[in-house]
């Protein structure tokens, strides 16, 4: 057996295994640029489930196919789209041992690949690819041509839906990237929406991508910052631009020493690390300079310095990229969270739920003193009359109001929801007064796409509109009848045991967690008091986020509880393959009928 394990971009470090029919496995490990090959499968049964798991986007992740014999088996979005729809439930259920799912029939996958291809149809003519490709079993590279092109054309998107009764139901979400339109596609074959494919920019040679982050991963790679900054010399565009923690912006002039710098002053340094999974976020083609924005990281060894992301060009006439920079665009960030609290010193039957956006619109050096997000209208051309929501410069609600100045932004780098006092987080449990509200406001970006619009404004009312970008949303949160299925970072049960009965008369602790093959842990945090934040803290460490196995962490407590009855918390934080933000609390304090808050 051989493949491309791919996303767009070669999956870091990836494990490939391959388990038959009889639970029977092999594995291997994917070369950096994605292959694997020499899986032998011989007096295996098929058919074959396949897993990968490596690095995208900074979260340790796997994706999933299916093939019916030895030969080819790529394993990307598509094929793990496919399978999901096949199983009614995430593929990763065929590896999840509390679930064995069992590879889904011939039939039943080949009719949910032909519901994918019927969506992607648009964009495989364009492309000039046959419409009856195979995503698991068509060789491909991961060069940014033929099928690993239609990997950066469209977002694939695997979630679930829900009612408030019955079943939950899987669904795949196509987007364009390279043009526009969203299609969903439930797992009972249902249809909705179309993809409009941007031809002319489907012709782009977007081949220099790959020779321009290879370029950059050379230069991370030396092994002192003179040699860094010569490796970098000519991937930096004229109108480069770029600021590093609020200092002076870079230039193509400084951008080489000030990003080689940077990394050697990482704690451990980056140096001598590797540019990874340059993953292409979102184009604009129509012009005769074309622009993409490209998230990627920077690695070496276990230390990840993840979610950077920089705008490239291929200037009028050239078929070479170079790096922008840091655009208007890539200072909005729009994501996404949810949160599980539990108790752990009573049998908690009804664990509460939260699910919230989060609205990252900087003040553009002082320019830009108010913005509005919209939703795409019903029909998908146009977009709602009335914002999602409405973002201002006003200083937190702690400034005294004598003191409070817009203009100069003294108080927040960063707008935040009029009203809030200084949150940029919208709570969508009670968006509309109840958990309709925000149920409706998650459909409408499952049925007409992640992507909205952001109206810039120069003045605090938003009355003199000063730019408008189109942002994708980072992850969207599932429906309220959805949230119990998550698959929530869990404590082991000895962990849960120890903090009921931890009474502080030690300072250090040891907590273990369960492997998750859909959320990786990024860090875990124990508290004294609700909320988990300042004073209450009283121990915090990142994580390793691999997804097989348990992982074990000790931590010292800055406080200690007063007693095994005092409030006591762990938290663990991770993100899912959509960049969404995943948090589940666990709570002790003594069974009492109610923690304090």
């Amino acid at each position: 057996m051989s493949g491309t394990v791919a996303v767009g971009a070669p999956m870091l470090n990836a494990v490939v295994t391959i388990k038959d029919a009889l639970g029977a496995t092999v594995s291997g490990s994917a070369d950096a640029d994605g292959n694997f090959s020499g899986l032998s499968v011989s007096g295996m049964t098929a058919p074959f489930r396949i897993e990968a798991c490596g690095l995208v986007g900074g979260v340790n992740t796997c994706y999933y196919s299916v093939v019916d014999k030895a030969g080819t088996a790529n394993v990307t979005p598509l094929t793990h789209a496919a399978v999901s729809l096949a199983l009614g439930q995430d593929a990763a259920a065929m590896f999840d041992p509390a679930a064995s799912a069992a590879a889904p029939s011939d039939t039943t996958l080949a009719a949910k690949k032909q519901n994918l291809l019927d969506a992607l149809a648009p964009v495989l003519t364009a492309m000039g690819l046959p419409t009856t490709v195979d995503f698991a079993s068509d060789a491909f590279s991961a060069n940014r041509t033929g099928m690993d092109k239609l990997l950066e054309a469209v977002k694939i998107t695997t979630g679930s839906d829900a009612a408030a009764s019955g079943p939950a139901s899987t669904f795949v979400q196509v987007e364009g990237k390279i043009g526009s339109g969203n299609v969903f596609i439930g797992s009972d074959g249902t249809k909705s929406g179309t993809i409009v494919a941007d031809t002319a920019g489907l012709n782009v040679d977007m081949t220099g991508i790959s020779t321009l982050f290879a370029t950059m991963s050379s230069a991370i790679g030396a092994a002192d910052v003179t040699s860094c900054v010569s490796r970098m010399a000519g991937i930096f565009d004229p109108l480069f631009s770029l600021r590093m923690d609020g200092g002076t912006p870079l230039t193509a002039s400084t951008a080489a020493n000030g990003i080689c710098t940077m990394a050697s002053l990482a704690t451990p340094s980056l140096l001598g690390g590797v540019v990874a999974n340059p993953v292409m976020k979102d184009c604009d083609l129509t012009g005769a300079d074309k622009i993409c924005s490209v998230g990627f990281e920077i690695v070496k060894g276990d230390a990840v310095f993840a979610g950077a992301e920089l705008s490239i060009v291929q200037r009028s006439g050239s078929t070479a990229w170079t790096l922008l920079g840091q655009t208007a665009a890539d200072q909005i960030h729009i994501g996404a969270a949810v949160q599980r609290t539990l108790r752990v010193d009573i049998v908690d039957l009804n664990p509460s739920y939260t699910r919230a956006l989060s609205f990252d619109v900087s003040s553009f050096d002082g320019t830009v003193h108010a913005a509005k997000v919209y939703q795409r209208s019903v029909d998908g051309t146009g977009w709602d009359t009335t914002p999602i929501v409405s973002l201002d410069d006003t200083p937190p609600c702690s400034t005294p109001v004598a003191s409070r100045v817009r203009a100069l932004r003294l108080y927040s780098p960063r707008l935040t929801i009029v009203g809030s006092c200084d949150s940029s987080w919208l709570s969508l449990d009670n968006f509309g007064g109840d958990l309709a509200g925000g149920d409706a406001l998650i459909d409408a970006f499952y049925k007409r796409g992640r992507v909205v619009k952001v109206d810039l404004f120069s003045d605090p009312a938003a009355t003199q509109l000063s730019a408008t970008y189109m942002k994708r949303v980072d992850g969207v949160p599932p429906k309220a009848a959805a949230l119990s299925s998550i698959p929530w970072l869990e404590l082991e049960g000895a962990t849960k045991t120890a903090l009921v009965a931890y009474d502080g008369t030690t300072a250090s602790f040891t907590a273990s967690w369960a492997g998750n093959a859909s959320v990786s842990p990024k860090d875990i945090t124990l508290c004294l008091a609700g909320g988990c934040s300042g004073s209450a803290m009283a121990a915090h460490s990142e994580i390793d986020g691999k997804r097989n196995g348990s992982t074990t962490k000790t931590l010292t407590w800055s406080l200690t509880p007063s007693g095994a009855s005092a409030y006591k918390q762990i938290s663990l934080y991770g993100r899912d393959r959509e960049q969404m933000g995943v948090s589940s609390n666990f709570i002790s304090c003594g069974g009492a009928a109610s923690c304090p808050p």
